[in-house]
């Protein structure tokens, strides 16, 4: 049973879920300037051996820009295995 389905109230789910990812995200979005990946970073994120929000401190860049840069690079070697 998911979560959506404790609320009787879908509105009321949507605007908890809102929040709650509202305060996730405001621990590290826009905290860190802009800047290029490293070898060495992107090596980090994709061994994925300490969560998101530690790593997030030790490389200096947001949880959610940790997690599209896995999916950008899962998707990456994805297709240069199918060539």
């Amino acid at each position: 049973m998911s979560m959506k389905d404790c609320y009787k109230d879908y509105k009321r789910y949507r605007e908890v879920k809102y929040k709650q990812n509202r305060r996730y995200y405001e621990r590290t979005s826009y905290k860190y300037p802009v800047r290029k990946w490293t070898d060495e970073e992107d090596a980090r994120v994709l061994e994925h051996s300490i969560s998101d929000a530690k790593l997030s401190e030790e490389i200096k860049r947001s949880v959610k820009a940790i997690g599209t840069r896995r999916r950008t690079l899962k998707k990456k070697m994805e297709e240069s295995q199918r060539m």
